[in-house]
């Protein structure tokens, strides 16, 4: 069997979730899956070693023995991009080195899936870009494009730089609005054109959720109660600068959300509280009322202060939802149930055999 390779041509794509989901249906079948991520790009030190972050997170839910040094062989840190651009010899050896970690983890696999970095570029000027790392292992692409309105230029574009290791494409996040114009329009085109269409994915909310943990974590926030409930999922945000009447109104359109506000806006706090909150972003690092607090804590809301103003911080939350890496353990079964409803996994192993 070849590799086969899940590529994308920008970060937050759905990479990550497709090898997952993949992965987890493939071993469901009996086939001992192989996993690794050639290039990597979140340097993260484990017991000494330096490996990437989502590979040693994937790598842990597919249950992989695999040692770290070949799961992630190449990882791309701020000192390797100075001395690849200080020494062109610096980077000889790396595709060879990807390519004796690939047979080590080959060897007692049915299949191999890899996980490409950021996009095809990534490691161009080291030698050890997607498509050279193709051509060295013989992959078969899965591209994952999230769904844009520039795509089918985006997608044809790819196919062209991939030649013959272009296997076939995945589009995700597609908005519920853009489904007709998808169906109807743009994959009978493609179609036409020769591209293979694994399936695509709609929008769903718990996929582009964030836990309350790490939503505080990006906004270098401190939770100040409730921490066992940090792990519970945002889906959206509100933002709370109105009187308590209209707030409770307003807080009620929405669950599961984040309610940002000012730190020193207890009514609006309050009104928060009594509907569906999955936490409380306090802004200018005021500390809450202990009427707040303690209500709060009653009820398993983690409130989060921050150091930023209310609308720098209502910026950064527009940034993290749905462009978070899917470091939750709720969010697993999700992945794996759209990844069986929505994406032929059969006709992605036939490609496998080619």
């Amino acid at each position: 069997m070849v590799p086969l390779y899940f590529i994308s041509n920008q970060p937050f794509s759905g990479k990550s979730s497709m090898c997952v989901g993949t992965g987890k249906i493939f071993a469901e079948k009996g086939l001992k899956v192989g996993y690794m991520k050639p290039v990597g790009t979140l340097p993260t030190k484990v017991g000494g070693i330096t490996t990437d972050e989502d590979a040693q997170y994937i790598s842990n839910i597919l249950q992989s023995k695999d040692g770290l040094e070949d799961i992630c062989p190449v990882v791309i840190t701020q000192q390797h991009t100075r001395e690849g651009l200080k020494d062109g010899d610096f980077a000889k050896d790396f595709i060879e080195q990807i390519e004796k970690s690939y047979k080590n983890i080959q060897k007692d696999k049915d299949i191999v899936i890899l996980e490409g970095a950021k996009s095809i570029e990534d490691g161009y000027f080291l030698g050890i870009s997607s498509l050279e790392i193709c051509k060295k292992l013989k992959a078969k692409t899965i591209m994952v494009f999230r769904y844009n309105t520039g795509m089918v230029d985006e997608i044809l574009h790819a196919r062209d730089v991939i030649g013959v290791h272009f296997g076939g494409i995945i589009i995700n996040w597609v908005p519920r609005s853009q489904r007709e114009y998808l169906e109807e329009l743009v994959i009978p085109y493609l179609k036409r054109k020769g591209i293979s269409i694994f399936g695509y994915i709609i929008s769903d909310k718990i996929l582009s959720s964030v836990s309350v943990r790490e939503m505080a974590g990006l906004l270098g926030g401190q939770i100040i109660c409730a921490d066992d409930k940090a792990d519970e999922l945002v889906e959206t945000f509100m933002v709370g600068a109105m009187g308590q009447e209209q707030a409770l109104k307003f807080f009620r359109r929405k669950a599961n959300k984040a309610v940002i506000t000012g730190g020193d806006r207890a009514d609006v706090q309050l009104a928060a509280l009594e509907t569906q909150t999955r936490c409380l972003i306090l802004t200018g690092n005021f500390q809450p009322s202990t009427v707040v607090l303690g209500r709060a804590e009653e009820l398993g809301v983690p409130m989060v202060l921050v150091n930023y103003d209310t609308l720098t911080a209502v910026e950064r939350a527009g940034e993290i939802i749905g462009h978070v890496r899917f470091h939750e353990v709720k969010k697993i079964d999700k992945i794996v149930e759209v990844v069986r409803e929505y994406i032929d996994t059969e006709k992605i192993l036939e490609l496998s055999k080619k």
